[in-house]
């Protein structure tokens, strides 16, 4: 009876792997969700659209996007590592969520290793920009001007864009600059076209605004591929290096089936057509990185801005 016993149970779960592992294999079988941790209108967004419909076209299910913006995508990312690990939810965004937010603020719970890597398509091209008109257009000329000025209006649009403004104050002894919190590039870029801010964070979206926002430095490690002749922060002698590959994300746990098809997936849209189209309308080249390629990428992102923030002296919050 025993042994009657053990068989079946072990049919049984046989069975059930062996069913898991079909419904994997099978993914989608329902309409999937991108969740983008921005508000809609900006670069990541218009990206996001594009890639949506490509990725549908490939994985045979309608890719809804849904935007939940707030703390530089942090609060998108701190409900996302909850949802179930059963692919019906994905995330696209700038890697900076998952290297740097987490190491900026105390109330952040997640890290690098929360999540599973499907890919990369893009990379941001982050400078520092003013509206055009100003007297200053270059670093040196904003530094200048920045030491004599009343109050300097910064438009941060993340943690990560907040620090990097605080490393230039912290080396130029400004202790004038007032934070403009926004919810992504679209009211950034807003914000500079108005002239209601001297300076401001862009992950490249101010690329589409040649005739209304100057860019006067890039936060890259190496120079931009879209503007090769701006000069890096790091090249002007600040400690700031910030790489950002937008990527793919899933809930830890996500069965390994279910990454190789995004993969597979992820990779023809880097191919596509009206991907390209719009990340040259964007300014954010196609940058394709393989899963594993992704996670490597996370990992030493994560200490090379580890070692970064450790050398500004910055606390975290």
């Amino acid at each position: 009876m025993m042994k009657r016993i053990l068989a079946a149970t072990a049919a049984a779960t046989m069975g059930l792997m062996a069913a898991g592992q079909a419904a994997a294999e099978d993914w989608p079988t329902q309409p999937l969700t991108m969740l983008i941790g921005y508000g809609a209108g900006g670069g990541t967004t218009v990206k996001g659209r594009v890639l949506a419909n490509i990725l549908g076209e490939e994985l045979g299910q309608k890719v809804n996007v849904l935007n939940r913006p707030g703390g530089g995508q942090s609060v998108a990312l701190a409900q996302f590592k909850e949802e179930e690990p059963n692919g019906h939810m994905f995330f696209f965004g700038a890697m900076t969520g998952v290297t740097m937010n987490p190491q900026l603020s105390k109330a952040i719970t997640y890290g690098v290793d929360d999540y599973e890597y499907a890919g990369g398509i893009t990379a941001f091209q982050p400078a520092m920009i003013a509206p055009v008109g100003r007297e200053y257009k270059t670093m040196q000329e904003f530094i200048a001007w920045a030491k004599k000025a009343d109050r300097v209006k910064y438009a941060s649009l993340s943690p990560a864009a907040k620090m990097s403004m605080q490393v230039i104050a912290a080396a130029e002894g400004l202790d004038n600059v007032d934070y403009i919190p926004t919810r992504g590039g679209r009211e950034m870029i807003q914000l500079i076209i108005s002239k209601q801010v001297d300076f401001a964070y862009s992950g490249g979206l101010h690329a589409k605004y040649p005739d209304q926002a100057v860019a006067m430095a890039a936060l890259t490690s190496k120079r931009l591929q879209t503007d090769p002749e701006l000069p890096t922060l790091k090249e002007l002698g600040y400690p700031v290096a910030i790489d950002i590959p937008t990527v793919i994300l899933f809930p830890k746990g996500t069965r390994q089936s279910i990454i190789d098809k995004m993969e597979a997936a992820l990779k023809v849209a880097s191919t596509h057509p009206d991907m390209i189209k719009v990340s040259e309308a964007v300014s954010y080249p196609i940058s394709y990185e393989t899963a594993a390629d992704t996670r490597t990428i996370a990992e030493a992102s994560w200490a090379t801005l580890a070692e970064m923030i450790k050398s500004t002296g910055y606390e975290p919050k």
